[in-house]
């Protein structure tokens, strides 16, 4: 079950997909019922109350995102170990940090099934799977590290875009939508530069 919000949920339920799902796992048609979620952690708190039979769920985790009060990553993750259920960690590298760090960081918590990463390149590949064949979770000097760059970007104007193009996919204009975010946000870095 794709992108799940307190709005889509509501027409998941309206036209009962998820009753659908769990029908066609019991005929053997699916294998596994999971969904990728994209709210506050009440909401995924809800739906999991509603349906405890939904297996796994996707969420975003990385450590830009992790205490960030629009995307939830920590309350959502605490959410799906309160419920039992296995996670895939998706946008594990935001923010163009370093995928030996974001990757780690995100496998290194428990109950975590996937780290999905977007890779553009044969050498990001290699370069991923090199440091996930004998994984190593971060240790507390990199953690320490890691603490300082949440810092870092905690008090950064930055406008919270990972830059997956969906909402420019499903503009009805046409927008693009994450050129125009960075143009604003270069706007703001500019009105906070001391003029010379």
């Amino acid at each position: 079950m794709h992108a799940q919000s307190a709005e889509i949920f509501k027409h998941f339920k309206a036209c009962r997909a998820y009753e659908t799902a769990f029908e066609l796992k019991k005929e053997g048609k699916i294998r596994h019922v999971g969904i990728s979620f994209h709210d506050r952690a009440e909401v995924l708190d809800e739906i999991l109350r509603e349906y405890p039979q939904i297996e796994v769920v996707q969420i975003q985790l990385n450590y830009v995102d992790f205490d960030d009060p629009a995307v939830q990553s920590r309350k959502c993750y605490e959410v799906c170990r309160k419920h039992g259920k296995p996670v895939i960690v998706m946008e594990p590298v935001k923010g163009g940090s370093p995928a030996r760090y974001t990757i780690r960081f995100a496998a290194g918590f428990p109950g975590i099934l996937m780290v999905l990463s977007g890779m553009s390149d044969i050498k990001q590949m290699k370069d991923n799977i090199s440091f996930m064949q004998n994984f190593q979770p971060l240790t507390d000097a990199e953690m320490e590290a890691v603490r300082k760059v949440q810092d870092i970007f905690r008090f950064m104007h930055r406008i919270a875009c990972t830059a997956c193009r969906c909402c420019t996919d499903g503009c009805p204009q046409h927008l693009p939508i994450r050129e125009l975010l960075e143009q604003v946000a270069a706007e703001l870095k500019k009105k906070e530069e001391p003029e010379t």
